[in-house]
């Protein structure tokens, strides 16, 4: 009895146009991250301030990471089934997967308020051990023999002590105001591991029904409503609800949806369908944004619904065309360069973090020195990006694989 829908394609060929967009995703973000810390960059290489009513390419960025999470969901979750995983074990999955990036995401937005001297470390060194022990704890050990299986566990295990090891030692504040890890929010990885439990809730209880995702694609942006009415304020500490969440899994169904397309049971017959539907429906998205601009505006800061649904429809249109580019057209000498990131997303997107947490160790400056401003910072960082993404296909032959 079939529980999900299946594939009609995924069960011959992978959708490349996937892998590559995801791989782009991380690109882009590695890029405009470090690009953060160049001066004299135009406006639409920057974030708009919080209370400026627009957006520009980088505030596209992360969006572009739920709006790939949410297309992987539907893949994902029926090979596990396929492979005869219980519900059971699926949910187990899900939860441990948005807990690792949860505590991942507070640890990391927690390092610029480290004390030094009460956490008796360097902040630097902290971060980085941090990042190491968290390559440890998730890597994807290859199956192997009885003794290095042990191994492997063990690795496993000494990660994820380092990691409880650190977070208790972590201090802030001074004498006389100590306190711990805090919740102001929950970093890049923490948000996404926010909106891929509520997503892949949702399409789990409603057994990936096609139309009930587009549903549950308004029902995220009825509470961001709610929450703006005030309706969630007594769970504001814990910050799992909320308009950020609303709208930050709207998106990320947004990108389920389309996923959806390429499966059994949608509108979609055929590839030209399947790019009709996509093109249509991110038109409608769009359009349902130029309504709700007058009422909240653009800010990606305070993740307006105008601008999670403009970014979803910026989404995708531009996989509707790598669709039609590489899966169709087999256009795809160019894209191997962006494949390793997609293959390897997470590792990829901590690679620059543990650069910068070595280079302000070992007091290495030298990029920010001489390439700090102007075109000079902006090749850097174009150059960077394609640094980060090379060391990444390297680490991808070695079968070293981080997968939560």
């Amino acid at each position: 009895m079939k529980i999900f829908a299946t594939s009609t394609d995924i069960s011959q060929t992978r959708v490349k146009s996937i892998d590559v967009f995801r791989g782009i995703t991380i690109f882009a973000m590695i890029f405009v991250n470090d690009l953060a810390s160049v001066k004299g960059m135009p406006q639409w290489l920057e974030h708009m301030p919080a209370n400026a009513n627009g957006m520009t390419f980088v505030d596209v960025v992360f969006p572009a990471f739920l709006f790939i999470v949410g297309m992987a969901i539907p893949f994902a979750i029926n090979k596990r089934l396929k492979n005869g995983e219980s519900l059971a074990s699926l949910w187990l999955h899900i939860f441990e997967r948005s807990a690792a990036l949860l505590i991942l995401g507070i640890l990391m937005v927690n390092l610029s308020g480290l004390n030094e001297k009460l956490t008796g470390m360097n902040r630097n060194l902290w971060m980085l051990l941090v990042l190491l022990a968290a390559i440890l704890a998730w890597i994807k050990y290859p199956k192997s023999s009885t003794l290095l299986k042990y191994l492997y566990i063990s690795l496993r295990l000494i990660g994820l002590i380092a990691l409880i090891y650190l977070a208790a030692i972590y201090r802030s504040g001074e004498v006389g105001s100590i306190s711990w890890l805090h919740t102001k929010w929950w970093g890049i990885l923490g948000l996404i591991g926010i909106a891929y439990l509520f997503v892949c809730s949702v399409y789990l209880l409603f057994k990936g029904n096609f139309y009930a995702m587009i549903s549950m694609l308004f029902v995220f942006f009825i509470l961001y409503l709610l929450d703006r009415a005030g309706l969630f304020d007594f769970a504001k500490p814990f910050l799992l609800v909320g308009e950020h969440v609303g709208v930050h899994s709207a998106i990320t169904i947004s990108g389920l949806i389309i996923s959806l397309l390429f499966f059994e049971n949608t509108p979609a017959k055929s590839s030209n369908q399947r790019i009709l539907w996509i093109v249509l429906f991110s038109a409608s998205l769009f359009i349902l944004g130029l309504i709700l601009y007058p009422f909240y505006g653009i800010s990606k800061i305070y993740a307006t619904p105008t601008w999670g649904l403009y970014s979803a429809a910026y989404c995708g249109w531009v996989f509707a065309f790598l669709y039609w580019l590489i899966d169709l057209k087999k256009k795809t000498k160019w894209v191997k360069i962006f494949e390793p990131a997609g293959r390897n997303p997470l590792l990829a997107y901590l690679l620059p973090d543990i650069y910068y947490t070595l280079a302000w160790l070992l007091s290495f400056n030298l990029l920010w020195k001489y390439f700090g401003e102007g075109i000079s910072g902006f090749i850097r960082s174009l150059f960077f990006a394609f640094i980060m993404i090379g060391i990444t296909a390297l680490f991808n032959r070695m079968k070293i694989i981080l997968h939560l």
